[in-house]
């Protein structure tokens, strides 16, 4: 399945649960949950290691319940594209 054109998509509108998400992924990063802006990248904004990519893809899994392909965790550079992940799944 192709990945949509996420930075075309207001996070507001992609699926509820935006603070959800970010509360958990900054508890899982050991990150203040307010520097988690859709906009954001990983590496260059949040100083994330591949190791932390690897956690929020797990955290997507075990705590939404959305399976992430090995082909698309690669494209997750934002704090967006990782959270429209989750409309993936419902």
């Amino acid at each position: 399945m192709e990945m949509p054109l996420l930075h075309s998509v207001p996070v507001e509108e992609a699926v509820p649960g935006y603070r959800e998400f970010c509360s958990a992924v900054a508890a899982r990063l050991n990150i203040d949950a307010a520097r988690l802006k859709p906009e954001s990248t990983w590496v260059a904004d949040l100083g994330a290691t591949s190791v932390d990519i690897v956690k929020i893809v797990m955290l997507i899994r075990q705590r939404f319940g959305v399976k992430v392909p090995t082909s698309q965790a690669g494209r997750i550079k934002t704090v967006r594209d990782a959270y429209l992940l989750l409309g993936q799944g419902r």
